[in-house]
């Protein structure tokens, strides 16, 4: 092979690695990505962070909202971390060549009690925002019931 068709060669298949590398970039990101702003999509409201379809609220009932966002994610990041331990350990399991099933079905076990735990403080959190704004999650938002957008949607946001 001569010097030019190597060089012909090298240039081609670079080529293709930096085209490939370009379609594959935002992959990993979620949805919504360049669709408003920060690439949340349209369905995010602009100040705060997950979109809850506040429509018209004061500032004092959308603190009110934040302060109840933060006390959620304060007493739910233990329940998160090991929930996220958990998985993590049960990927590494799972993935090994010999899987120990015993020790798979305990950390599903461990892993579904996080769960439900989580799922029982969100409850509440849902209840008690439900106070302070009747048609939280009524679908009265432009989202419809229960189509799990954002961290207001139900979502298990790691925020």
């Amino acid at each position: 092979m001569n010097r030019g068709m190597k060089a012909i060669m090298v240039l081609t298949v670079v080529a293709i690695f930096g085209i490939t590398t370009m379609a594959f970039a935002g992959w990993g990101r979620g949805p919504g990505q360049m669709m408003g702003p920060e690439g949340r999509g349209p369905g995010w409201h602009q100040r705060g962070g997950c979109a809850y379809g506040q429509g018209n609220l004061s500032e004092e009932e959308f603190a009110k909202l934040e302060e109840q966002r933060a006390q959620f994610f304060a007493a739910t990041e233990d329940i998160r971390r090991k929930l996220y331990e958990k998985e993590l350990a049960l990927q590494s399991e799972l993935v090994k060549e010999n899987p120990d099933r015993a020790v798979a079905m305990e950390l599903q076990s461990e892993i579904s009690k996080l769960q439900a735990d989580l799922d029982q403080k969100r409850l509440d959190y849902d209840i008690e925002t439900g106070k302070l704004m009747p048609n939280y999650k009524r679908g009265f938002m432009g989202h419809g019931m229960m189509t799990g957008r954002g961290c207001g949607g139900g979502g298990y946001c790691m925020r």
